[in-house]
């Protein structure tokens, strides 16, 4: 069955663009969550959530609960920990 609805061309371009970027966050958002390794370092770590490394120290240093894996003097980050860690910082905002 096909249903036609005409709109005004002011309309419709604004549905096209609302769909095309709606389309365009979906694929981001994927590629965002399949390209980061499960573990990173601090310049990754930095990058993905996109800030500076100089951030990260900051956030370590300031005793905030910044999720660091500390194995023989190495820093590492969990993905998974540190999108639990943004979270809650939205959570607080």
């Amino acid at each position: 069955m096909d249903i036609g609805v005409k709109l005004p061309p002011e309309l419709e371009q604004a549905t096209r663009k609302m769909i095309g970027d709606a389309i365009q966050q979906v694929v981001a958002d994927t590629i965002k969550v399949n390209h980061w390794p499960g573990y990173m370092n601090q310049r990754q770590a930095a990058k993905y959530l996109g800030t500076s490394p100089g951030n990260i120290i900051k956030w370590e240093k300031a005793d905030i609960g910044f999720p660091t894996i500390m194995i023989e003097g190495s820093k590492h980050y969990s993905k998974a920990a540190l999108d639990r860690w943004m979270d809650a910082q939205q959570q607080k905002n």
